[in-house]
This record gives C-alpha cells, structure tokens and sequence, in this order.
C-alpha cells in the first residue's frame, strides 16, 4: 500500500472515530480494540492501529497491554479543567469565525441545526449528539487557523463521552431558559456580530460542563458494587459509524 493510500486511509478512520468519540457514541470506560474497529471499517488493522495510538498519545483514550484501548473515565475536577480550557480556546475561535462569517456559512449552521432539532424530537440521541459535534466543527472552522482547530478537536473528543449525561434534565432545561441559540449564533455569523457568538458559546461550555462535572461528582458518591456510574445509552447495535456522515475538515 502506498504512503499517501496509507494516509488516507488513517485520515478517514480518525476523522470517523474522532466524529463517534466527540458525539458521544463510545460511553466512558468503553473498551475499542482494533479488531472490532478494523471490522467496522472494513479495512486492515494497521491505520486502525496507527489512528489508536495516536488518540492515546493526544490523551483521548487509554492504552492497553492487549490491542485495545479504552474511554477515560474523568473525575470532577480534571472535567472542570476542560472546562475552563475550552472556555478560552473556543470563545476564541469563535470570536475568529463570526468576524469571517459569511450568509454561506450561516446557512450551513442553521441546515445542521434543523436537522439536530428534529433528531431531538424524534428521541433519536445518537443523530442529536452527532448533530452537536458537527453544529461546532461548521462554526468554529472559519477561523482558518489550522493549528487551533485539532486543539479544540481534541478537547471536545476528551468531553465527548459524557455528553450523554446531558440528557434528558438539562437539554429540556436549555431548551426553556436559551431557547433556539444556535440560531442566534447563526445571525450573529451572519451579521459578524463576535460579541454575540462569543457569548453563546461561553453559556453553552460552561453551562454544559458545570452541569456534568456535577453529574459525575453525585455519581462517584453513589457507585455501584459493580463499579458502574455512569448510563450506556447507545448500544453497540445502534452505534453505526456509517449512519450519519459528519463532514469533518481534514486534519492534514
């Protein structure tokens, strides 16, 4: 196999994985190993191997001695400081996009949000959190800054698997006290109105992680003989990485 059909290949496994992490299909403490991943992709094992190494060397996920690795499970804390990193990395880029924004690109948004809300209405949380990851990647990839975005990628991969917690208390809370703030982040690209965007991003960050970080803590207090804490709503059954296509910028 050549280099660049090497390269392709890892791309399109890591972008894929990336987008099931970051949406909340894999729960916490999940093991993924490379035979299972390498059948779902009908490929070879080798990018598979080479895209799980790399995620474990980015802290995204833990590795094991037998070809596998596995979700980390975060205490309280180590959530509240991806809190406060995201905060700042990500009002800044999306202070960067909003001044690039275009109707073109608010369109997009507003198209992905659409979708995201009837995923929602439908009770189908698999398409509603793929739906999330992608409403973020579309807004924060105008800022053309090619270095910050595998950053923000990597924050949001590490946060991703506890999106589930999510629901249903505080989405239907959000819902009644912010209403429909995504379309208020796609006027406000529209319009390159930063100050906007930048506000609801910051409320959604750290409205949605204080909410987690809370979650986790209760559960650390109530833990099971069996060591579960937290939900596993998605089930391996329902977990398709081709199902939804999420259009992810490469990473090269």
């Amino acid at each position: 196999m050549s280099t660049s059909r090497s390269a392709v290949l890892r791309d399109h496994v890591y972008e894929e994985l990336g987008a099931l992490i970051g949406g909340g299909q894999f729960p916490p403490g999940e093991k993924i190993t490379i035979r299972n991943l390498a059948k779902d992709f009908a490929m070879s094992a080798t990018p598979v191997r080479e895209v799980l190494y790399c995620l474990i060397s980015e802290g995204v996920l833990h590795g094991e001695a037998n070809r596998s690795a596995f979700i980390p499970l975060l205490t309280p804390q180590q959530i509240a400081e991806l809190k406060d990193i995201r905060l700042h990395i990500e009002c800044f880029a999306a202070e960067r996009a909003a001044l690039r924004g275009t109707t073109e690109i608010a369109a997009r948004l507003r198209e992905t949000s659409a979708k995201l809300k009837t995923a929602r209405a439908a009770g189908d949380r698999r398409a509603d959190l793929a739906l999330v990851y992608k409403f973020q990647r579309q807004l924060y990839a105008p800022c053309a800054m090619p270095n910050l975005i595998p950053i923000i990628n990597s924050l949001w991969l590490k946060t991703g698997p506890y999106l589930n917690l999510l629901f249903p208390h505080y989405i239907s809370g959000i819902q009644t006290n912010r209403g429909d703030w995504r379309e208020r982040i796609a006027a406000g690209v529209e319009n390159r109105d930063a100050a906007a965007v930048v506000d609801e991003v910051k409320q959604s960050v750290d409205q949605s992680l204080t909410y987690i970080a809370k979650i986790v803590a209760a559960a650390a207090m109530l833990k099971t003989s069996d060591g579960n804490l937290l939900p596993r709503p998605i089930t391996k059954e329902r977990r398709q990485v081709n199902l939804i296509t999420i259009e992810c910028p490469s990473r090269r």
